[in-house]
C-alpha cells in the first residue's frame, strides 16, 4: 500500500468484523429475545457454532504443526520443543482459546463469550432507552481508546472492544422503524461520511488498517477506524433498506451457506499463501488481483460447502455450520 488512495481503500475493506458483531446484536433481539430460553440458545450456538469450530481447528493443528510443520504464531505459543502429549494438550488448548489457528477463527470464542453473556443483554433491553444510550456510550468511548487486541489473540479483550457494537445492534433491532426512518434519504451523506473518516485516519494517524495494541489500559489514539464501521453500519442499512422487501434468490442462498463460507475460506487462503498462488499473480495490477481473490476464494469455499452439504446431508452443519 503506496498511494493515499490505495489505503483509503484499505481502510474501507479492513474491520468488517464490527458488521458482524453489529447484525449479532441485531438478531439477537430480533430473533431470539420474544422466545429467548438461554440454555436452548446456548446448545443450539454449541452444536452449530462452536461444533464445527472445534473440529476445524483441531483438523488444522494435526495439519499445520503436526504435518506441514508450520504452526501459526508459533513464536507466541510454543516456546520450548513439543516432546510430552501433554505439551501438545496445551498446544491445541491456546489454538481453541485464541482461534488463531486459522486467521478468521479468533471470531469464535469471542462470539461464544457475547452468547454466554445473553442473559445480561436481555437486562440491557429491558433498560429505558436513555440509559441504554447512555451505557453504550461510555462503553463505546472506552472501546476507541482499548483498540483491539493483537493479533487478535485475547477473546476477553476482544469482548471489551465490541461490547458497544453489540449492544448498538441490539439498540437499533429495538428502534428498528425509527432508525430506517432517520436515515431515509441520507445513503449519499454516511457514505461519503465512511469515506472522510477512512481519509481521517490517514491523515491523522499515517495509518491504514485496523488499531490493534497488546495493553487494554493505554493509550495509543483514539480507534478511528471503529468509529468508521459504526458509520458503514448505518450507511449499509440505509442501503439496504430499499431491498427489504425484494426476494433476491442468490442473496438468500449465499446468506444460507455464509458461516460455511466463513469456516473454509481460511483454508483457501492459507493454501493458496503455502502454494505462492498469490505471488504469481504480481504481474497484475493490485486491485485485479484483490477482486480476483475475492470472488475466487469466495466460490471455491461455496463449492466445497456444497459438496459437503451433498457428501454429509444430515451431519454438514455440525462440521461446517451448514
Amino acid at each position: 500500500m503506496e498511494s493515499f488512495y490505495e489505503k483509503v481503500f484499505a481502510n474501507l475493506v479492513s474491520g468488517g468484523t464490527t458488521l458482524f458483531v453489529f447484525i449479532s446484536g441485531f438478531f439477537f433481539h430480533h430473533v431470539y429475545y420474544c422466545k429467548f430460553q438461554y440454555w436452548r440458545f446456548m446448545l443450539k450456538k454449541a452444536k452449530y457454532v462452536l461444533l464445527p469450530y472445534i473440529v476445524l481447528s483441531l483438523a488444522g493443528v494435526m495439519c499445520f504443526v503436526f504435518y506441514l510443520e508450520r504452526p501459526p504464531y508459533a513464536e507466541v505459543f510454543i516456546g520450548e520443543p513439543l516432546y510430552h502429549w501433554q505439551d501438545y494438550v496445551r498446544l491445541c488448548a491456546k489454538y481453541l482459546w485464541t482461534g488463531s489457528i486459522l486467521d478468521a477463527y479468533w471470531y469464535v470464542p469471542f462470539i461464544m463469550i457475547m452468547f454466554a453473556l445473553s442473559p445480561l443483554f436481555i437486562k440491557q433491553i429491558r433498560l429505558p432507552m436513555t440509559a441504554q444510550t447512555a451505557l453504550f456510550i461510555v462503553l463505546l468511548c472506552f472501546s476507541v481508546i482499548s483498540h483491539r487486541p493483537s493479533h487478535n489473540l485475547s477473546p476477553i479483550h476482544s469482548v471489551i472492544y465490541f461490547l458497544p457494537v453489540y449492544m448498538l445492534g441490539i439498540m437499533c433491532s429495538i428502534k428498528k422503524e425509527w432508525v430506517f426512518k432517520l436515515l431515509e434519504g441520507r445513503s449519499f451523506i454516511l457514505g461519503g461520511c465512511v469515506v472522510a473518516m477512512s481519509m481521517a485516519q490517514i491523515l491523522i494517524y499515517n495509518k491504514h488498517g485496523n488499531f490493534h495494541k497488546e495493553e487494554l489500559f493505554s493509550y495509543r489514539g483514539v480507534d478511528m477506524m471503529l468509529l468508521q464501521k459504526i458509520l458503514m453500519c448505518f450507511f449499509l442499512l440505509s442501503l439496504l433498506n430499499k431491498f427489504e422487501n425484494k426476494n433476491i434468490h442468490f442473496l438468500k442462498y449465499m446468506a444460507s451457506a455464509s458461516f460455511a463460507i466463513y469456516f473454509i475460506h481460511p483454508w483457501i487462503i492459507y493454501f493458496f499463501d503455502y502454494l505462492s498462488i498469490f505471488k504469481r499473480l504480481n504481474f497484475l495490477p493490485d486491485a485485479l488481483v484483490f477482486m480476483i481473490t475475492v470472488l475466487l476464494v469466495i466460490a471455491l469455499s461455496l463449492a466445497i460447502a456444497v459438496f459437503f452439504k451433498w457428501a454429509l446431508p444430515h451431519k454438514s452443519r455440525f462440521l461446517i455450520g451448514w
